[in-house]
């Protein structure tokens, strides 16, 4: 398994706080399967969290790899960011300063959990306008994907993808985004499952249950799919059949 979504970088935003939290973890990802893993702090200024210093989150990056070597925790850790889109004009400007995963053509990108069916269209259509591919963060819990059951085949026409978290599967992100992530499971319009990786008891990032969940309900080939194939496109940066993005 790859996990494309984490907040697992140490001290960059509201996941781990500090390197130990950060190599615990790691820890706990490889040992329960996941083989590869991808940081995403935040960059959402709204948020207070800027995070546009390259050198800073790679000097971060640098010194969690060096770590988790000396932990013998052998799982490769690969640099991303999790962009909140909060408008047309600041993703214009920013453009060049965001961080797509492993330096792909895929951006991980948010919403305010409120955000209207035109502003979610719009942030697609503006990252696409900026030369990425966006990959839409955990649409189960935002309100207009529960509302409006259309617009999550809309957005994937326009060439968006989407990343289901495995927290809102287990139900801890209440009722409605559990049955939205099952929805979007079932209309098979979900492109990845992550853990969303904040910390070690309050959201872990251990994802093999979930996948033995997806395995059991849709298959293997689907959870193979949405755990590994579609994640390892990513890292070598690969196109993604699902979309008319693609």
């Amino acid at each position: 398994m790859i996990d494309i979504h984490t907040h697992i970088l140490p001290g960059a935003d509201d996941g781990a706080p500090d390197l130990e939290t950060s190599l615990q973890l790691l820890k706990e990802a490889a040992a329960d399967g996941t083989d590869e893993i991808i940081v995403t702090p935040h960059c959402a200024p709204a948020y207070g969290f800027f995070n546009f210093d390259r050198d800073e989150l790679d000097r971060r990056l640098e010194m969690l790899r060096k770590a988790a070597w000396g932990r013998e925790i052998r799982i490769p850790i690969h640099p991303g960011m999790e962009v909140l889109y909060e408008g047309r004009r600041e993703m214009l400007y920013h453009a060049e300063e965001y961080f797509t995963l492993c330096g792909s053509r895929y951006l991980l990108m948010e919403y305010f959990f409120d955000a209207e069916p035109r502003d979610f269209m719009e942030g697609i259509s503006t990252a696409r306008e900026c030369g990425y591919l966006p990959i839409i963060a955990h649409p189960e819990r935002y309100g207009c994907i529960r509302k409006h059951t259309h617009l999550a085949a809309q957005a994937r026409r326009e060439g968006a993808f989407f990343q289901i978290n495995k927290g809102s599967l287990a139900g801890r992100h209440g009722k409605a985004a559990l049955m939205s992530a099952v929805r979007l499971l079932e209309r098979d319009e979900a492109d990845f499952i992550a853990s969303d990786a904040h910390h070690p008891v309050r959201r872990d990032s251990r994802l093999g249950g979930v996948y033995a969940y997806v395995r059991d309900t849709f298959g293997r080939r689907r959870a193979e799919r949405l755990f590994a194939e579609n994640p390892r496109r990513i890292i070598e940066d690969r196109d993604i059949q699902g979309t008319l993005g693609a």
